[in-house]
């Protein structure tokens, strides 16, 4: 049976090369990158390179890049949170100020946001329906004293590009010094950007999104924010990675994220016009096929969408239902967010998106890389026209 995976939004698989350069650093760089022997001074050099790759990706030129803007992390959900409770612990007289975010984001994002209000902080979640923030409700809600924004680039289940320099613009315009910090996680090597392209202060990457491997991210800081020291550390030990993120550095880890987002960078324009067409072809193809017709595309309002995920509607089929008879057939897809895949419940994210809860709880998310071929769609549009007919059968 040949495995079709189309789940890439949960992670991805490691590229060659983010395996070479992890196997070498773990045979010939393996030294500690804090010690100042020669085996030290080596694994050091690797990390830089890392280091290096990883901003270059993000559109920083070498010749601007510094090892204090991108403190290495254990992966998106660390970085995240060090950027907001980072931030909130660097204002700590300002308890009781206020964060805004949406009321979509990956609970990497809305759980310490919750942390905090229990700590006294006020935090307002901006309205996310049809994938488009509410613009009015941020004009209302943008105080003098808040002083932390956090908007994804884009949603992990709908594939909704937020316009994050539309709404940096307008959060300095009222006020200059509050710190405006987006998860890139599912925009990294999607979609070009920079930090400054989007106007934010923070930037967190993933590196298993990426073909990298598991268990590493980044948080980019502007130099703005390192000058200001605007960023307190949340872990505390050894002062790594700038006295920010204490821990000896996971070296292999890092330099396979570092391999992968140069490898991504290069090829980023084929990368992103290969998974448009895929997405695109598997929409037509499912509006041509009389069976398949009665699949409906939960398509963002927003003037960009993702190209490598598309959330699509059964008729009246639960996504469970169609995930486990997809997977018999060796079909990789999902429901919604893998992180939430556990907890049997209908996803916040589709319901605030404007899903009925019967509506969220039909929907799969199919996700692309660019190794994804049209091949594997047709496979996979096989699999689910047989299994729509039959499921709704048997509904009957």
């Amino acid at each position: 049976m040949q495995t079709v995976y189309f789940d890439n939004s949960a992670t991805t698989r490691p590229s060659t090369a983010a395996i070479a350069e992890m196997t070498r650093t773990l045979e010939s760089a393996w030294g500690n990158p804090s010690s100042t022997h020669s085996m030290g001074c080596e694994a050091h050099s690797a990390l830089l390179l890392a280091r290096r790759r990883v901003l270059s990706a993000l559109g920083i030129k070498a010749t601007d890049a510094k090892e204090e803007n991108l403190i290495f992390c254990s992966g998106g959900t660390e970085a995240d949170n060090l950027a907001i409770l980072g931030c909130a612990r660097a204002k700590r007289a300002l308890r009781g100020g206020k964060l805004i975010t949406t009321d979509s984001e990956h609970p990497a994002v809305l759980r310490p946001m919750s942390a905090l209000e229990k700590e006294g902080f006020r935090v307002a979640y901006l309205p996310t329906r049809g994938g488009v923030v509410d613009m009015e409700v941020l004009a209302r809600e943008m105080t003098a004293d808040t002083f932390f924004v956090s908007v994804m680039l884009v949603n992990n289940e709908t594939g909704a590009v937020n316009d994050v320099r539309a709404i940096s613009d307008f959060v300095k315009s009222v006020n200059s010094e509050c710190i405006v910090h987006t998860d890139a996680v599912q925009g990294f090597l999607k979609m070009p950007f920079s930090p400054q392209s989007l106007g934010a202060d923070l930037v967190t990457v993933s590196s298993h999104k990426i073909h990298g491997p598991k268990g590493v991210g980044a948080l980019y800081v502007s130099p703005y924010l390192v000058k200001r020291r605007a960023l307190s550390p949340v872990l505390f030990g050894g002062d790594q990675e700038g006295g920010i993120r204490s821990g000896t550095e996971n070296l292999p880890g890092i330099a396979g994220f570092g391999a992968a987002a140069e490898e991504g960078h290069r090829r980023l324009s084929e990368h992103i016009a290969h998974m448009t067409e895929l997405r695109s072809y598997l929409i037509e193809a499912m509006q041509a096929d009389r069976v398949l017709s009665s699949v409906a595309v939960n398509q963002p309002q927003t003037p960009m969408t993702a190209p490598h995920i598309l959330s699509i509607r059964l008729p009246a089929i639960k996504s469970e239902t169609m995930l486990n008879y997809l997977s018999g057939r060796g079909i990789a897809v999902s429901a919604g967010s893998a992180c939430a895949a556990q907890s049997g419940r209908v996803s916040p994210t589709l319901l605030k998106f404007g899903l009925r809860e019967s509506e969220a709880d039909a929907t799969l998310r199919i996700s692309l890389c660019v190794d994804n071929t049209k091949e594997e769609a047709d496979l996979f549009l096989e699999s689910l026209r047989t299994g729509v007919s039959m499921l709704a059968r048997m509904k009957r």
